[in-house]
């Protein structure tokens, strides 16, 4: 038997757009990065502040969790609302415009928030996720459908998508991240409260009946 020798399909690319790739290339030493930068934000946000969770989550091999948009504290929290079992097979999707544009940033989204890189400024991106998504068998994805803290507005590309493929899709509504940790503040606001909800997932096809619910559920008070 002849040996051949074959690059992993991410080699030479930057740091940053290796980390911000997905789906993920295996790698044992990010891999244990990941981990470990993982337990570190429970960590951070169990000891820093009171979280109370709410809701079940559901039995599915294909997940999103579409959560409101807050603070800086939002993906964090999310991860310490999950077991460790849905936590280490989960990725969130990250601006690839404030995230991965340096390695530092990257470092920090990939290895602490389980981040990958979304492109959320060109929609041609949505196409490349609909390769993804489509041939993805299992898998669970957090993700902001407003696209950032300072809109309420849900877009509905990626939504149409994970409809059509068949992912089962979970709303999570934060609070008490903005007071926590306001976007005009350089730092957070220990020993504030907490709370992610998980409200029953979407039954049906539909996307204006899939907005409808996430308007309601993770905006009230809009």
């Amino acid at each position: 038997m002849k040996f051949e020798y074959q690059h992993t399909p991410d080699f030479g690319q930057p740091l940053r757009q290796r980390l911000g790739n997905y789906p993920r290339i295996p790698d044992l030493s990010w891999d244990f990065f990941r981990w470990l930068g993982s337990w570190l934000s429970v960590l951070f946000i169990r000891t820093q502040f009171r979280l109370t969770v709410e809701g079940q989550l559901p039995q599915a091999k294909r997940l999103a969790i579409v959560a409101n948009h807050q603070s800086h504290l939002d993906t964090a929290t999310l991860l310490a609302a999950l077991p460790f079992v849905h936590r280490k097979n989960s990725v969130v999707l990250a601006a690839e415009d404030y995230f991965f544009r340096s390695a530092p940033k990257a470092m920090a989204a990939s290895l602490l928030c389980q981040a990958v890189a979304f492109d959320r400024l060109h929609w041609t991106a949505v196409r490349a996720w609909y390769q993804h998504l489509k041939n993805l068998e299992q898998g669970w994805l957090l993700f902001y459908p407003s696209g950032s803290r300072h809109s309420t507005t849900i877009q509905a590309g990626l939504l149409k998508i994970l409809l059509k493929e068949g992912w089962q899709i979970l709303p999570a509504r934060l609070e008490g991240a903005d007071a926590a940790w306001p976007s005009h503040a350089p730092l957070w606001r220990p020993f504030r409260r907490l709370k992610v909800t998980f409200y029953e997932p979407f039954q049906g096809h539909e996307i204006d009946r899939l907005i409808e619910k996430l308007e309601r559920e993770l905006y009230p008070h809009e």
